[in-house]
């Protein structure tokens, strides 16, 4: 069979529920034939955002000999049997979306500090890129941000990240630093998923406090009757009629040398952009997420090659499966894709989770094994004790 693994997040849900999956899918049975609890991050129970935040499975790198999965801020790497090679975190990596290999080293991106990370294969940090610092591609974008760490407190870990309580996510997290592609010339694409400005944040914050104070729902109560007063179409990613402040999502361009520059720029963004992808031709994809769209461009010229809408949900996670077909993520779906006519062949639904959604995506080579149907009690079998008792400790950050 074509075996997929698919991460996932649950929304909504209490601290004590599972977060998210590992699947198993069978694309050519069209279903998911495997579900796997994971690991839990640490600190998840204080955790307050109740729309994403910590929860679920992240980003997945494969390659022949081993396979690592993440959580919101856990590296898990396992041999193709599924035995654990390793794990790390480091206090400065938090939100990590999209992880890949480069020869024996991982790059990571971590959305809550705005940091591009790379690390070697046992955890240790080799070096980062912090898109706050001034560069061509934050002139171009015309934006400042206030540059809140300096490279001595990344390496070392001074704020601790993995914990929410050490710090406040809308200082930290303003660019959302979230994937990452390796060009054929060695640079890098690196995804700004949401650019947001103070004004941006104020909202978000005060949503967030209303939803504390109870008065969320209500309010959305009497905005759901205006709009069908008013016969106004709801934004599929919009809550509010009309959302009076956007973000934009941004793909910068990191040459070997270490410059930094504007690929492209996608204004009037309400949600992150995810997923880069270097297809076979060489050209790449990104997902417009506030859109629904697929965007093709060439990252020699940044120019678009085409711009299709697809989605329905919550465009997130993408994979090649040959020369033209591609595998992306639309909340509880998987959508075919033919980028040779621009057009959706089949959507596959993997779960009837409502509150569930697709992460990322990866082909499982046919040599592995299935994974272990729970993580975390696989992981207590391996090594005696739970995953995320000796990091909270403080005690060691590699096993």
């Amino acid at each position: 069979m074509t075996a997929l693994l698919v991460s996932t997040v649950r929304r909504h849900t209490s601290a004590t529920d599972p977060s998210g999956y590992l699947y198993v899918v069978d694309l050519d049975r069209k279903q998911a034939v495997q579900r796997s609890r994971i690991i839990e991050p640490p600190y998840h129970e204080f955790d307050t955002n109740l729309r994403g935040g910590m929860r679920g499975c992240k980003g997945i790198a494969i390659r022949e000999d081993q396979v690592v999965i993440s959580n919101y801020s856990v590296i898990f790497r396992y041999d193709p049997e599924w035995n654990l090679l390793g794990t790390f975190a480091h206090p400065s990596c938090a939100g990590i979306h999209d992880i890949m290999f480069q020869g024996e080293t991982l790059w990571v991106t971590s959305a809550r500090t705005d940091i591009l990370m790379q690390f070697s294969l046992s955890g240790e940090l080799l070096q980062h890129y912090y898109l706050r610092e001034p560069s061509l591609a934050l002139d171009e974008l015309r934006w400042k941000p206030k540059v809140l760490l300096q490279p001595d407190q990344i390496r070392k870990g001074s704020i601790n990240f993995l914990d929410p309580r050490t710090y406040d996510f809308g200082e930290y997290d303003r660019a959302h630093v979230n994937s990452i592609c390796i060009l054929p010339d060695g640079d890098l694409l690196v995804s700004l998923g949401l650019i947001v400005g103070t004004d941006f944040e104020t909202l978000l914050r005060m949503k967030d406090r209303l939803i504390e104070l109870g008065i969320w729902s209500r309010l959305m109560a009497v905005n759901r009757r205006i709009r069908s007063a008013l016969g106004i179409k709801k934004d599929k990613h919009a809550d509010l009629i009309a959302l009076p402040i956007r973000g934009k999502s941004a793909i910068t361009r990191i040459t070997r040398e270490g410059s930094i520059s504007l690929c492209l720029e996608i204004p009037k963004a309400t949600v992150p952009g995810h997923s880069l992808m270097l297809l076979p031709n060489n050209t790449v994809i990104y997902l417009n997420t506030t859109e629904g769209t697929v965007i093709n461009f060439d990252p020699k010229t940044c120019q678009v090659i085409s711009t299709t809408r697809v989605g329905k949900g919550f465009l997130r996670g993408a994979t090649s499966l040959n020369n033209h077909m591609l595998l992306l993520g639309d909340k509880q779906d998987l959508i075919m894709y033919d980028i040779r006519v621009d057009q959706v062949v089949e959507r596959i639904r993997i779960t009837a989770d409502s509150k569930e959604a697709v992460y990322d995506i990866k082909i499982l080579p046919p040599h592995y094994d299935l994974p272990p149907n729970s993580f975390e009690e696989h992981f207590e079998a391996l090594m005696g004790f739970n995953a995320n008792s000796i990091i909270e400790s403080g005690q060691i950050s590699r096993i």
